[in-house]
């Protein structure tokens, strides 16, 4: 498929943008530093094509330094950037993005409510949704003043759950505008997303029907939100066609299952400091076998059941115990989130008490490293035998693709199938329900005991898959969806 029209100007909408601005701790000097992860690198290639804009919220004090600037053009390892921050009063922000962003729609499209005691929507909630509210109307008016004016293919391209309510705001601004929002997590069934008080919901299910293409990673979240809209009043939902008649308008609803950078992926893995900590690591295990997880250190990837499952497999499979090695390799994530403190407390517990109960003096059976450290990460994806992926509910989850691309050992992917990738790895995977503590125990064992031939052939599959899904499909699939639903005729 040919790339997308150069003449067309992309105009992207995200909590958090492709760069970042720090002090050089030498001269003083602001300096930008480059995003990571598919989503920066999708949509970058994507305003590199187009000479587009992303519009950002202001992460640091250097960027808020920035945001008073407007359009800033910044250029950064031989790529070129145009930005816009937005900054916003602290109390705000914290109201749209702890507030509502991570503590309800996280945990509600991620099924984490503790329900007998969580949620409930005060006085406290009602001020943060005001400043989520808020938050987004100044998206909507910054994506407006910037497409207003330029050519009619504009495409506006509005990112995740954090603007939800960004496209229908922008077409009361600007009604013929082209507008894509992708949200990148799962979206909950109608009985839980019913959870959220009706004025709520329905703002938030209005809102993404704003937009032209509604865009997911799977078909499971798609049809959730199919689903959630024949609650809304006056919405048409057509689950056949995935499509939603609401104000007079047709709104698409699709599914396009994001990729991995490969390339820059291995490029990275062949750094000298990769190979020196793939040696480290070799030494380290002394010939044990390497069942490895990589997460942020969140509720939704299902850590603690993930320790808790490996201690009933050392249990039932004794002659297992001194031969392998858990790997917890876990990025701090989400630590103003009231519960996200505690429950690593319990994941470390929970680590400490297998390494008790059956370590010995040269054997730890699990090690949990709490950091953020990509080159380590990068070996240890070269060497596992087993990766357990095991999320409750995840809208992708890009470690299933990561480990497969660079792992050297054919080694086995343990995933859960409530991952977005289920749907497009779990043929090759062994599939877990993540809540099943001892089948996820059995699907250690399967996988540490699994044929050579076999391993091999499921590791080649998985290769394939994620190869054949390439990144720069995932931005072309969306601009092609959204001139079909929006052409002129």
């Amino acid at each position: 498929m040919p790339d997308q029209d150069a003449s067309r100007q992309i105009v992207i909408a995200s909590n958090r943008g492709p760069i970042s601005f720090v002090r050089d701790e030498d001269d003083g000097e602001l300096v930008p530093t480059r995003g990571s992860g598919g989503l920066v690198t999708a949509l970058t290639g994507a305003l590199q094509a187009s000479g587009g804009l992303w519009i950002a919220s202001a992460m640091t004090d250097e960027d808020r330094e920035q945001a008073g600037r407007g359009r800033l053009a910044v250029s950064l390892d031989d790529a070129s950037y145009d930005v816009r921050y937005l900054a916003f009063d602290e109390e705000e922000y914290d109201g749209f993005y702890n507030g509502i962003s991570n503590t309800i729609l996280w945990f509600l499209h991620h099924y984490l409510w503790d329900l007998p005691r969580t949620p409930r929507f005060d006085e406290g909630a009602e001020r943060a949704w005001a400043a989520y509210v808020r938050v987004n109307e100044a998206f909507a008016g910054a994506l407006h003043e910037e497409g207003r004016g330029s050519s009619d293919q504009t495409a506006y391209l509005v990112q995740d759950y954090h603007l939800s309510l960004v496209p229908a705001m922008l077409r009361e601004r600007q009604p013929d505008a082209r507008i894509a929002h992708f949200s990148h997590i799962p979206f909950a069934g109608p009985s839980y997303f019913h959870i959220l008080p009706s004025e709520m919901r329905q703002q938030v299910l209005a809102g993404l029907l704003g937009a032209d293409v509604v865009g997911f990673h799977a078909e499971r979240w798609a049809e959730n939100f199919l689903l959630a809209c024949r609650t809304l009043p006056g919405a048409r939902v057509d689950l056949r066609r995935r499509r939603v008649r609401w104000k007079g308008r047709q709104v698409a609803v699709r599914v396009y299952p994001i990729s991995i950078d490969v390339e820059t992926l291995e490029h990275d893995a062949r750094e000298a400091d990769v190979g020196r900590l793939r040696r480290e690591l070799i030494g380290k295990l002394d010939g044990r076998k390497l069942l490895l997880r990589v997460d942020r250190a969140e509720l939704s990837k299902n850590i603690l059941r993930g320790f808790q499952a490996f201690g009933i497999f050392l249990q039932r499979y004794p002659n297992w115990q001194g031969k392998v090695s858990f790997l917890a390799q876990l990025n701090p994530s989400r630590e103003d989130v009231p519960g996200y403190g505690e429950y690593i407390e319990d994941c470390v517990a929970a680590a400490d008490g297998i390494n008790e109960r059956f370590g010995t003096a040269d054997w730890q059976p699990v090690e949990v490293m709490l950091k953020d450290d990509f080159p380590h990460t990068l070996a240890a994806y070269r060497l596992y035998d087993v990766l357990l992926v095991n999320p409750v509910f995840d809208g992708m989850n890009l470690v299933a693709k990561e480990g497969p691309v660079l792992n050297r050992n054919d080694g086995v992917l343990v995933l859960s199938e409530n991952a977005g990738a289920f749907f497009e790895l779990g043929d090759n995977a062994v599939v877990v329900n993540p809540f099943d503590l001892v089948a996820t125990a059995e699907a250690i064992r399967i996988g540490l005991e699994m044929d050579p031939a076999e391993r091999s052939r499921r590791a080649k599959a998985l290769r394939r898959a994620v190869r054949r899904n390439r990144l720069a499909r995932w931005v072309q699939a969306q601009l092609r969806d959204l001139d079909r639903a929006t052409s002129r005729g």
